[in-house]
């Protein structure tokens, strides 16, 4: 999924640098680079909400006393840091060629 995401990355970049080179707004690869970008968005907002769900489950468990692995806790909260990265990096990426097709309607 990471995959997904880099080439999601690099299609935004490529569009934002193609219209601040001076080309056209092409709205029919921005418009569905957009939907893309914001579905991939919440999809991350969504692995963020599980991933904060499970952290929860584990620290109740660390409160009554019972035994979790290793690195288990840390590994949650470090996956669920990376995640919110890469969707605050979506989403300010997003942010300007948004408001180009904005401007441009």
């Amino acid at each position: 999924m990471a995959d997904d995401l880099d080439l999601l990355l690099e299609r935004v970049r490529a569009l934002i640098d193609a219209i601040a080179g001076g080309a056209g707004l092409p709205r029919n690869e921005v418009e569905p680079t957009l939907t893309d970008g914001y579905a991939r968005a919440l999809q991350l907002d969504a692995e963020c909400l599980r991933l904060e769900h499970r952290i929860d489950r584990l620290t109740r468990e660390i409160a009554e006393g019972r035994e979790i692995p290793d690195g288990k806790l840390s590994g949650l909260l470090r996956h669920l840091h990376e995640t919110e990265q890469r969707s605050i990096a979506l989403r300010e990426l997003l942010a300007p060629l948004r408001q180009l097709v904005a401007r441009a309607a």
